[in-house]
């Protein structure tokens, strides 16, 4: 049972999983959101701004009925085929532009800009994995919904031709313009069924969307565990690394102590190392210090190196208590220090 509860996953996903997800190019993406969004701002500029759109295609098929009657060769059927494809270009290119900016924003706004490299994954032409995909709960969901939106669409579709089948008939005695203009409404009554139904599907299909990719992005309690272990370090591996870094720290401190000037100890347990240039600095900097083991190890260099070693234990003790490596002498130990640094002085003019 333990085991059970350690393997579900009923942790949310963490900020990095979903990072990583989106880099592999794993997004929670609607279908439907693009095409209602498509729908209805087509069914806006259709409906408020294409007077000069059925403009144009009323003057394109007053244009094919005039070679009515007239022999046509091929120069002529050419030069109508050139003709209407131009005109229907650029009667339809503010829609066209309209429909490849709302696939783009709508993608964009989901789930933002992705730049996924290309790969060529050969178990993609794997025929059995390719049939496991079909035949997946997604994709049989996926192809319920769509029965279900195609089955609605109909149904509506069949009410509302019902209701207008008597305007349809009328149509067949109207001219061009009435036969125009009734279209219009018919089309616009189309639409706006369509266009509920494809909404509201959308509008589930987005949040359905999004509770299916959070639902398998969640991860178990281990995989968190883990996921912050990567995160934060291995803690036994933070310890190696202080400790080498320690290290590392200590031989760079006991080499500097070759540079000291004097060493001040207590007289045992103690040793801080001072260094001064009176051209570099305001005051005398600590450049090594340590208690015990270190203290006995800086004493050596000092001896080794002729370096002077000064007995006193109450300002060897606060030196170390009070300053770092590499941290300037305070005022407070000007006196003590100016005491030390003239008698060196003197025994190296002696000397």
């Amino acid at each position: 049972m333990a085991d059970e509860d350690k393997e579900s996953k009923t942790e949310e996903a963490t900020s990095k999983k979903i990072e990583d997800s989106r880099a592999k190019g794993n997004v929670p993406k609607s279908a439907e959101v693009p095409g209602a969004a498509i729908l209805f701002f087509a069914s806006i500029y259709l409906l408020f701004f294409s007077g000069h759109l059925f403009q144009t295609i009323q003057k394109m098929m007053l244009y094919i009925f005039s070679f009515i009657g007239r022999d046509i060769d091929t120069t002529v059927y050419y030069t109508i085929f050139q003709t209407v494809l131009s005109t229907l270009l650029e009667a339809l290119s503010p829609l066209f532009i309209m429909v490849v900016l709302l696939a783009v924003v709508t993608n964009v706004m989901q789930f933002g800009f992705l730049s996924v490299p290309i790969e060529f994954k050969f178990e993609k032409l794997n025929p059995v994995s390719g049939l496991k995909n079909i035949f997946s709960m997604k994709k049989l969901l996926e192809a319920f919904k769509l029965t279900a939106k195609l089955a609605i669409i109909f149904i509506v579709m069949v009410i509302i031709i019902t209701l207008v089948w008597d305007d349809i008939i009328a149509m067949m005695d109207m001219n061009l313009g009435g036969t125009l203009g009734l279209i219009r409404s018919l089309t616009g009554y189309f639409i706006a069924a369509i266009l509920l139904i494809i909404i509201i599907f959308a509008v589930i299909d987005y949040f359905f969307t999004r509770h299916y990719y959070f639902e398998g992005l969640k991860m178990t309690k281990q995989e968190v565990k883990e996921e912050h272990k990567q995160m934060e370090g291995d803690p036994q591996v933070k310890s190696r690394i202080r400790s080498i870094q320690m290290k590392m720290a200590m031989q760079r401190m006991l080499k500097d102590t070759e540079k000291a000037d004097v060493v001040i100890t207590n007289p045992t347990h103690y040793a801080v190392a001072l260094a001064y240039h009176q051209d570099k600095q305001e005051a005398p900097i600590v450049i090594s210090k340590g208690v015990d083991f270190l203290a006995l190890k800086i004493k050596d260099i000092a001896r080794n190196n002729d370096i002077p070693i000064i007995e006193n234990p109450s300002l060897a003790r606060s030196l170390y208590d009070q300053l770092e490596v590499d941290q300037q002498i305070p005022k407070e130990f000007y006196k003590a220090i100016a005491e030390i640094f003239s008698y060196i002085y003197e025994l190296n003019s002696k000397k």
